[in-house]
Parts: structure tokens; C-alpha cells; sequence
């Protein structure tokens, strides 16, 4: 490669990191700026928007209730779907096409008629009362979160040759459960931590459904923020700072995690 092409990728790539990065770094910047009006920069830091909002009981409470629905939904998200997937694959190819329709169905439709339809069934009207507790959120996001896992794994699973390995597990005689958990499971295992850390983002990120369906009744992040939108814009930016980093910290302790059993 010429020395003129290693140059063109190298700023392809810087653009792209800039893009990505700035939106958060200025929101960052935002949550600790004192006075920043006609400056490129704010004319001074300061920690009082950050005191005021972790002194503040609710977004301790908000903050509390989006990590335990995020990772409850992450769970339980991933004991359903990974399985599903994996069967579909290796044993149900027939149906795996259909499994790859299901997943993107919830965004074929708009997100606040999932959300009257999730109302609708666990009222209490079917034998099911969930609405207004944190378990009608987790369901809710179980298939709104199913393509993170699908997409990832499906990309992995698709340069395994999983047939040979299950040919030649049941030769030593190995059974299918074994396969699956000693052999093609870890071989997935980077799609499977893409989707942890997707269905986190999401569970933790998302309004529409925690404002229809919990309310008040338990407070997340999101609805938390939404409360602040009519006061400062610098206690927004540090409800969303926080957000960040503990997203953040979940990539890097699973990435971590995942390293280290490799080595």
C-alpha cells in the first residue's frame, strides 16, 4: 500500500473516531461547565451540578432501578435467545430462516404500539398483573434485545463448521449439550459479549417503554431525565454523563472477562 492510501485510512478512521467520540465529550464537558455561553470552551469547571444530582434521593432511586432492569433484561434476554439461536443453527436450519425474521419484527413496528400491546397483556386482563413493576419492562425488552444476540452470533456461527464438530463430538462420544457448552458456545463467545453490552445500552437507554408502562411507579434514568428536561441542561448532562460511564465500565469489565479466559 502506498504511503498515500496509508494516509487517506488513517484520517477515514480519525474522522470517524471524532464523530463518535465529540457528541460525548461535549456532553461531558457540559455536566462540570460553570458558564459557557459564546466560548468554544466553558470559562470554568465546577462540581456543583454534580453534587446536586447525587444528592438528589430520586436519581439514586432512578439510578438503582435502571441497573437492576438492565441487567435483568440482559439476563434474562440471553437465556432465551442464545439457545435459540444456537439450536436453530445446528439443528433446525429450516426454521432458522424464520427465526431471523422474528427478531426484527419489534422494529417493524412502531415502538408506543409494542408498548400498548405489552399494557394490554400483562393488565391483568389474561391472568398476568405486571404492569407497573419492573418485570413488565424486563419481558418487554426481551424481544426488542433478541437481535443483538441473533446478529452477532449468527456472524460467528456462520464461520465455525459446526456440523464437523458435531459429527466429531458424537464419534468420542460427546453428547449435544456438551458440544454446545465446551466447544461451539465459547467459539461464539465475542458475539455473545457484543450482545450483553447491546442489550444493557438498551435496557438502560430506553423511554417510550418505561414512561408507558412503569411510570412513576419505578423511575429509570430516562424518566428521571425527562423530569429534569425543563431545568438545567447542565443536570441532564450529568445524569447522561453517568450513563455513559456505566455503560462504559460493563464494556470494559466484559471485555476484560473475555480476554482473560482467552489468554
Amino acid at each position: 500500500m502506498s504511503r498515500r492510501g496509508h494516509r487517506a485510512q488513517i484520517v477515514v478512521v480519525g474522522l470517524f473516531v471524532v464523530l463518535q467520540v465529540l457528541p460525548v465529550l461535549a456532553v461531558a464537558l457540559n455536566a462540570f461547565a460553570g458558564e459557557w455561553a459564546g466560548t468554544v470552551l466553558p470559562e470554568e469547571l465546577t462540581w456543583r451540578w454534580a453534587a446536586q444530582i447525587f444528592a438528589d434521593p430520586r436519581f439514586i432511586e432512578a439510578l438503582r432501578n435502571s441497573l437492576l432492569i438492565s441487567f435483568g433484561a440482559m439476563t434474562v434476554s440471553a437465556l432465551v435467545t442464545i439457545p435459540a439461536v444456537l439450536a436453530g443453527h445446528c439443528y433446525l436450519p429450516s426454521l432458522d430462516r424464520w427465526l431471523g425474521a422474528l427478531v426484527i419484527l419489534p422494529y417493524a413496528v412502531p415502538g408506543i404500539a409494542l408498548a400498548l400491546g405489552l399494557m394490554r397483556i400483562y393488565s391483568g386482563q389474561y391472568g398476568v398483573q405486571l404492569n407497573g413493576t419492573p418485570w413488565v419492562l424486563i419481558f418487554g425488552y426481551v424481544p426488542l434485545g433478541a437481535s443483538f444476540y441473533y446478529l452477532p452470533i449468527k456472524n460467528n456461527l456462520r464461520a465455525v463448521p459446526v456440523q464437523e464438530i458435531i459429527e466429531a463430538g458424537h464419534l468420542v462420544g460427546a453428547g449435544d449439550l456438551a458440544i454446545m457448552r465446551r466447544v461451539i458456545l465459547p467459539a461464539v463467545m465475542r458475539g455473545v459479549v457484543v450482545g450483553l453490552v447491546m442489550n444493557f445500552a438498551l435496557a438502560i437507554s430506553e423511554f417510550v417503554y418505561a414512561n408507558l408502562l412503569v411510570g412513576g411507579f419505578y423511575p429509570t434514568l430516562q424518566i428521571f431525565m425527562n423530569v429534569l428536561r425543563q431545568g438545567s441542561g447542565h443536570l441532564t448532562s450529568v445524569v447522561v454523563t453517568v450513563y455513559f460511564v456505566v455503560v462504559w465500565i460493563l464494556s470494559t469489565a466484559v471485555v476484560a472477562v473475555m480476554a482473560k479466559r482467552e489468554a
